[in-house]
C-alpha cells in the first residue's frame, strides 16, 4: 500500500459582496452615505436632500419613509459634502431656544417673538443665530413683554390694585396678550395682558409722583395713585365720540368695545349698501384730530364683529332655524327633535322619536327621556318624522349649538331608516352657535349652553345665544344717538 499525497489547489475566489437593500430609512441612508463618502452624514441631511429635490421617497414602512439606496449612492458627492458642512456650520453658529433663554435671561416667548419679527435669525431645527441672540440684551433691552404681576413688581407697587391706577392714569397700556391655563382643567384658559418692559420703566419717570409713598402699602390701604386717574386723557370719551360720529355720517349701527384682553378698543359696524369699508374708516380715524392719537389703541373689524353681523343676518325673517336633538347616547339615535324659527322664536317642530334602540343610563341622566316615556307617547320612528324635519328646515340655514353633532345624528338616522337626508347632510347648510359664541366671547374654550336638556328648551336657549351675539359688544351707537 502506498501513500498518495493529495494536493489541494489554492483558490482565488473572493467572498461575495454584501447586497444592499433596495431601500433604507433616513438614518440608515445617512449612515450609508457617511461610510461611502467619509463624511458625517445623518438623517437630517437626507431630509434636506429630499426637501431640495435631490432625493425622492421610494416607499414607506409603517409610515416611515424609505429611500432608494441606488439613488442615494448616485448623488453628487460634492453636493452631499456641502450640505453636511452647512449643517455642521449652522449647529456651531446657533443655539437652541432654551440655550438662547439661558444666554439672555429673557422669556422664551420674547426670544420666539424676536425671531418672528426678524430681529434674530431662525434657521434649521428651530435654532437661533448665536451672534443675534447675544446682541439682544444690548440692542433690544426693554422690549421684553412682562405680565401685570411682573410690571407691578418692577414698579414696587401692589398688583392688581395700584397697577390699575397706573393704567387709568394713561401711563401704561398692554401691548399684547397670552393665553394661560386656569385651574386644573387643561381646556380652561385665561387671557393675560402683557406690557412692554421699557414702558414699565418709563412709568417710574413720570414727574410729580411720590413713588416712595406708593411702595410697600399694606393690602386695603388707599393708594396715592388714585388721585392721578382724574388727570388721565379721556380716551373712552374720544372713542365713543368717534363711533357716534361714524354712525351719524354713514347712517349705520356702530359698536365700540373696550377689550379687557388688550386694554384697547375694538370697533365694528353694520355692513349695507353705502356703508364704509375698513380702509375708509381707518382713513377717517387718521383724519380725526382728536381720535387719531388713539389710533394705535383702536382695532377695526375684530372677529366678534364679523360674527355679530352674521348673527344679525340669521335673525332676519325666513333666513334660519335653530335645531336641537336629544339622543340615546353620545352620537346615538334621535329620541327628540325640536326646531324653532330663528327670527321669531316660534316653534316649528317638537316631537319625541322612537329610536328602536334602548336609551342609555347616561343619556337618560341628561335629558330624562326613558324608553317607557317613548312607548307611552307612542313616539313615531325617524322615517315618519323626517319629512316634517326636512320641510321646516328646507331653504334655511340650520343653526345648532353643536352643529356637527346634530348634523351627524340626523344624517345617520336618515340613512339608517333608508331615507335620503337631502339638505340636512350638507355642512354648508349648518351654522355652529357654540363655536361662534366662543369666538365672539374670545373664550379659549367652548361655553356650556345651560338649557333645559330637552330639545325645545335647548333650541330656544341656543336662539338666545344668537340674539345675544347679534347685539354686538360694548356700546352701540346709532344715527342721531347720543
Amino acid at each position: 500500500m502506498t501513500d498518495t499525497a493529495v494536493e489541494t489547489a489554492p483558490t482565488d475566489a473572493k467572498e461575495p459582496e454584501e447586497t444592499l437593500p433596495e431601500a433604507l430609512g433616513a438614518h440608515r441612508t445617512g449612515a450609508l452615505l457617511a461610510e461611502h463618502l467619509g463624511v458625517s452624514a445623518n438623517a437630517d441631511d437626507i431630509e434636506q436632500l429630499v426637501e431640495l429635490g435631490h432625493l425622492q421617497v421610494h416607499d414607506y414602512f409603517k409610515r416611515w419613509a424609505l429611500y432608494s439606496t441606488k439613488d442615494a449612492l448616485a448623488l453628487d458627492p460634492d453636493l452631499v459634502k456641502g450640505l453636511v458642512a452647512e449643517r455642521v456650520a449652522w449647529l456651531e453658529a446657533s443655539v437652541t431656544r432654551d440655550e438662547a433663554v439661558e444666554r439672555t435671561g429673557w422669556h422664551w416667548r420674547d426670544i420666539a417673538r424676536m425671531g418672528t419679527e426678524g430681529r434674530v435669525k431662525v434657521g434649521r431645527f428651530g435654532r437661533y443665530l448665536t451672534a443675534d441672540v447675544d446682541r439682544l440684551p444690548l440692542e433690544a433691552d426693554g422690549e421684553q413683554h412682562v405680565t401685570g404681576q411682573a410690571a407691578a413688581d418692577a414698579l414696587g407697587i401692589r398688583f392688581p390694585t395700584d397697577l390699575r391706577y397706573v393704567e387709568a392714569a394713561g401711563w401704561l397700556t398692554p401691548v399684547a396678550a397670552m393665553e394661560m391655563p386656569a385651574g386644573t382643567s387643561r381646556y380652561r384658559t385665561v387671557t393675560v395682558p402683557l406690557y412692554r418692559l421699557a414702558d414699565v420703566r418709563a412709568v417710574k419717570k413720570v414727574p410729580g409722583v411720590d413713588w416712595e409713598s406708593v411702595q410697600g402699602l399694606p393690602k386695603g390701604a388707599p393708594s396715592p395713585l388714585r388721585a392721578y386717574t382724574a388727570k388721565a386723557p379721556t380716551r373712552a370719551a374720544v372713542v365713543r365720540g368717534f363711533a357716534q360720529g361714524l354712525a351719524d355720517r354713514h347712517g349705520v349701527t356702530v359698536w365700540a368695545w373696550s377689550s379687557p384682553y388688550t386694554g384697547g378698543w375694538e370697533l365694528d359696524w353694520v355692513r349695507r349698501d353705502g356703508a364704509p369699508t375698513k380702509t375708509a374708516v381707518a382713513a377717517e380715524l387718521t383724519a380725526d384730530p382728536t381720535a387719531r392719537r388713539y389710533a394705535g389703541n383702536i382695532t377695526l373689524c375684530p372677529a366678534w364683529g364679523r360674527i355679530t353681523r352674521r348673527a344679525r343676518q340669521l335673525l332676519e325673517p325666513d333666513v334660519a332655524v335653530v335645531l336641537d336633538t336629544e339622543t340615546t347616547d353620545l352620537y346615538g339615535r334621535t329620541v327628540e327633535v325640536a326646531v324653532v324659527d330663528a327670527a321669531t322664536g316660534k316653534k316649528l317642530m317638537n316631537t319625541l322619536v322612537q329610536p328602536e334602540a334602548p336609551v342609555t343610563p347616561g343619556a337618560y341622566a341628561v335629558h330624562g327621556i326613558s324608553d317607557e316615556d317613548l312607548v307611552a307617547a307612542d313616539a313615531r320612528t325617524f322615517d315618519k318624522v323626517l319629512p316634517r324635519l326636512r320641510k321646516v328646515t328646507r331653504g334655511r340655514v340650520i343653526c345648532a349649538y353643536k352643529a356637527e353633532f346634530d348634523r351627524t345624528v340626523v344624517t345617520r338616522d336618515a340613512e339608517r331608516v333608508g331615507k335620503w337626508p337631502m339638505h340636512l347632510a350638507d355642512r354648508n347648510n349648518w351654522f355652529c352657535l357654540m363655536e361662534s359664541y366662543a369666538a365672539w366671547l374670545r373664550s379659549g374654550r367652548w361655553v356650556a349652553l345651560g338649557g333645559s336638556h330637552r330639545a325645545l328648551g335647548d333650541a330656544k336657549a341656543a336662539r338666545d345665544v344668537l340674539v345675544e351675539m347679534a347685539k354686538g359688544r360694548g356700546f352701540e351707537f346709532s344715527e342721531g344717538g347720543s
